[in-house]
């Protein structure tokens, strides 16, 4: 970083600017530091390009399209003003060296190496086009490399492809050496295609160490990627057929970004030690590159200044000293009361009078640390009435990235969050972990600890939100505190896994483990947040039942203990599963192209089968279902049953073209939804008992209340919701809402019937229909919200997990993550579990969130 000059700007918006970092393309690029301490990196506009008001028409439009790129292998877009006398583009800042230092300096990258960062690259891509944004420059200097994976960065010349004709002016767009041949012929007209043809550009690159077209100047360049094949000389054999296909003169013909991962994540994955870790896979001399990179850099020291006299203040009286400085500090005040700086939330708040309804608790995940804590400045003075003001803390450099760094691929983060304070009234301190170079709070004060002697070497990491690089951290010196482990008595605490690869689905809770979805199929011990073990094999497909877990990789089918992950059984099929049901003995799988097969849990053999069961949607909410000893599916305008493990019919009943929902079975009576209709079927005969036939479109199946005579509950998809009579089909009640696109189902708890549209969350009256509360969210309402013990927890889009008291509807506390939720979340055991796209599974309390109660 270069020192700022007299003609630099001190401020860029609300960014104090810091140094310089270089210069791109379209100008100079800054780190600047935020009023919470958060670093960035601003890249400014050359004034020519200031001037063309064309320019500033399509800057402002791709912004828009940038800011929703999300993915974990790109640098997000934090802050941009295109209508600024000089426009800029702020981005989260990674301090790690560019894919073309590293290969300069190291050489390089062997096979494994290369298929992991092109794998990320690929991801990164995915993330862009999803956003409608072609990145058009994607090269080396373009790719920072950090010990988790690629980050994608510069998006400042993508064009956004519902705008591609708009062109930009005064500006060469892409690189000769890594564009694609359109691009080179119309930069106006490019798809995501030609990003992929970048890619394979890359790849040459990085195993190489040049690239697959240079030429004396930039157009002999273009004339030979116009006319000549690429240099591929240096190329490992086993890379050349992915870079032949990504660089494919005709951009229909080439991969996509998501079938180049699926190519290479067999060869990725499917290694005992593989990890999202660096140190996997780069050479040593990489990793250490890398590594210094990481360091924070030193603010460039401002000229000196003429010395001004000093006056010595009068003698103070010694102040015993404070808690040590957090990693995120906040300075926090109530009622005109401040708490200490470097203190993690706010003090305790004063007694509330008996009809004060309860302070919100809003927590997140601290961007630097890893940590839980409180969700920020303006959440939390509007939470507690108090005001919030950042200041960076010391020793703080070089924070500010997008995200968690330092993770190893499945070590298992465990929240060190302390007990909760005894008493409402006493302040708030901060704790330090054994073996852990940072302090997190609130929890209790440690008195009179005396200080740890130093150790020989590092201890390995203690449980904490985040594993250091290595697995192992170094307490600061200092005195110490005492271990978590004693102030809260071995209590459960909140804790936090994170994957090396994405996470998909609805957790599974059985037998005292989470089960997770991430490539293979992830079992976490629920007490310790420990992983037991991971399946060998990929899953797409999962169902647990009876000790068992089945799990499908596409045409395979292996069985797993719970308890330890050996082995029971695997067989192939001939097809790809799409769809598992497990109960009683029986493991039921749905086959893509209307297969339906019956197996044994015990030991795979098949019972039966059929290929009568084609339908237009096949998906795990539509395949096969085992209920009440029987198998219902769908096929040609039919709904079957078949006995489960004998294979006989017992009836089948038409229900036209319209996929039914999963059914539901009570009472002798089969309940299942298909179009507008609603059908009460006999469970021995298939006859008709009743039909109701709603105005519009039914999306969800039935949910049943566990009265003897039971209330059906279904929504259509305008949002309005109709509680049935079990046994006549009458409508009880029925209630409006808003539009609503999925298919999840009515959820019952206590008297309240919870179901949910776009990003707001409504409660009626079981009895009366009458509505009862409604709670929004800031962004649209992920999966079915879960309900227990008087809690109802939901995800959003808005990166966050939302817990709300199921009598008055009111917030109790909130998680946010750096990423959308995945499913929907669980509650079980006074607790509840979530997945997130930031490739992390979280463990909380359900009712204190990241807290750690003294008594339960």
């Amino acid at each position: 970083m270069d020192q700022l000059t007299a003609q630099d700007p001190r401020r860029i918006g609300p960014f104090e600017v810091l140094g310089r970092l270089g210069a791109g393309g379209m100008g100079l690029v800054y780190l600047a530091r935020s009023a919470s301490g958060r670093r960035v990196a601003i890249k400014t506009v050359r004034g020519e390009l200031a001037e063309d008001e064309l320019f500033r028409v399509r800057f402002a439009r791709e912004i828009a399209a940038a800011k929703t790129v999300g993915g974990f292998y790109t640098a997000a877009v934090v802050d941009a003003d295109a209508d600024a006398r000089v426009p800029w583009l702020a981005t989260a800042y990674v301090p790690a060296p560019s894919l073309e230092d590293l290969v300069g300096d190291c050489g390089p990258l062997p096979v494994d190496a290369v298929r992991w960062l092109v794998a990320g690259i690929a991801e990164a891509l995915q993330s862009i086009h999803a956003a409608g944004l072609v990145h058009r420059d994607l090269k080396p200097s373009n790719v920072l490399v950090v010990e988790d994976g690629p980050r994608v960065i510069d998006f400042g010349i993508a064009a956004g492809v519902s705008n591609s004709r708009l062109t930009m002016t005064n500006v060469a767009v892409g690189t000769p050496a890594y564009m694609s041949p359109e691009q080179a012929k119309d930069s106006r007209s490019v798809t995501g295609a030609s990003d992929v043809f970048s890619l394979g550009s890359l790849l040459v690159f990085c195993a190489t160490g040049h690239a697959p077209y240079h030429g004396g100047n930039p157009v002999e360049t273009v004339f030979k990627l116009l006319r000549e094949q690429p240099d591929l000389s240096g190329l490992p054999v086993e890379l050349v057929d992915l870079v032949r296909a990504c660089m494919r003169p005709a951009p229909e013909h080439r991969p996509t970004p998501a079938q180049i991962q699926a190519e290479l994540a067999p060869h990725l994955f499917s290694r005992d030690d593989a990890g999202e870790e660096g140190g996997n896979w780069l050479p040593p001399e990489a990793v250490e590159l890398i590594e210094r990179r990481r360091r924070p850099l030193p603010t460039p020291r401002p000229t000196a200044a003429p010395p001004v006299p000093v006056v010595a203040p009068p003698a103070i009286p010694p102040v015993p000293p404070g808690p040590p400085p957090m990693p995120a500090p906040y300075l926090s005040a109530h009622a005109g009361s401040a708490a200490p700086e470097g203190h993690w939330g706010p003090p305790s708040p004063p007694p509330l009078p008996p009809s004060a309804p309860a302070p919100v608790r809003r927590e997140a995940v601290d961007p630097r640390t890893g940590a839980l804590g409180p969700l920020g400045s303006s959440a939390m003075a509007q939470a507690a009435g108090s005001s919030m003001v950042g200041r960076p803390a010391a020793g703080q450099a070089g924070a500010g990235q997008a995200g968690t760094q330092g993770g190893v691929d499945g070590e298992v983060a465990t929240a060190k969050l302390g007990a909760a304070r005894r008493h409402r009234r006493d302040p708030v301190q901060e704790i330090q972990l054994s073996g852990a170079s940072v302090r997190i709070g609130p929890g209790p004060q440690a008195h009179g600890v005396e200080p740890a002697p130093p150790a020989a070497a590092p201890t390995p990491a203690e449980t904490d939100w985040v594993r250091r690089a290595g697995g192992t951290t170094t307490a600061p010196a200092g005195p110490a505190t005492a271990p978590v482990e004693q102030s809260t008595q071995g209590r459960w605490r909140p804790w936090r896994f994170r994957m090396s690869n994405d996470v998909w689905g609805t957790p599974v809770v059985a037998d005292g483990t989470l089960f997770i979805s991430s490539f293979e199929v992830h079992a976490l011990d629920i007490a310790s947040g420990r992983r037991r073990y991971k399946t060998r094999d990929v899953a797409w497909a999962v169902a647990v039942d009876a000790g068992r877990l089945h799990a499908a990789d596409g045409p395979h089918l292996y069985t797993v203990d719970v308890a330890d992950g050996t082995e029971r059984w695997r067989t192939s099929l001939d097809g790809w599963v799409y769809a598992l049901d497990a109960a009683d003995g029986v493991l039921c799988c749905g086959l893509r192209g209307g297969g339906v097969q019956v197996r044994s849990t015990a030991n795979g053999a098949e019972l039966w089968r059929v290929e009568d069961a084609q339908q237009d949607y096949e998906n795990p909410q539509s395949g096969p279902a085992l209920l009440a000893g029987s198998v219902y599916y769908y096929g040609g305008g039919r709904l079957r049953c078949v006995d489960a493990r004998g294979g006989l019919p017992r009836w089948s009943f038409p229900v036209g073209e319209d996929v039914p929902s999963r059914p539901a079975v009570r009472g002798g009576l089969v309940y299942v939804t298909a179009g507008t209709a609603v059908y009460a079927l006999d469970a021995a005969s298939g006859a008709q008992r009743w039909r109701f036939e709603a105005p519009v479109v039914l999306f969800t199946p039935p949910t049943l209340d566990d009265s003897a005579t039971p209330a059906v509950y279904v929504a259509d998809y305008l949002g309005t919701l109709y509680a049935l009579d079990g046994a006549t089909g009458r409508v009880r009640w029925q209630a409006r809402t808003a539009s609503r696109q999925g298919a999840e189902p009515v959820v019952l708890a206590g008297r309240s019937a919870l179901i949910a549209s776009g990003d707001t969350l409504y409660a009626f009256d079981t009895a009366s229909g009458r509505e009862l509360w409604r709670y929004a969210a800031r962004g649209e309402i992920v999966g079915a919200p879960a309900a227990a013990d008087g809690l109802v927890h939901l995800g959003s889009r808005d990166h966050s997990l939302h817990t709300v008291d199921l009598a008055t509807g009111r917030l109790r506390w909130e998680l946010g993550t750096k990423g959308e939720l995945t499913g929907s979340p669980v509650a079980a055991h006074g607790r509840v579990f979530v997945s997130s796209k930031d490739r992390c599974v979280y463990a909380l309390d359900a009712v204190y969130g990241t807290a750690v109660p003294e008594q339960r």
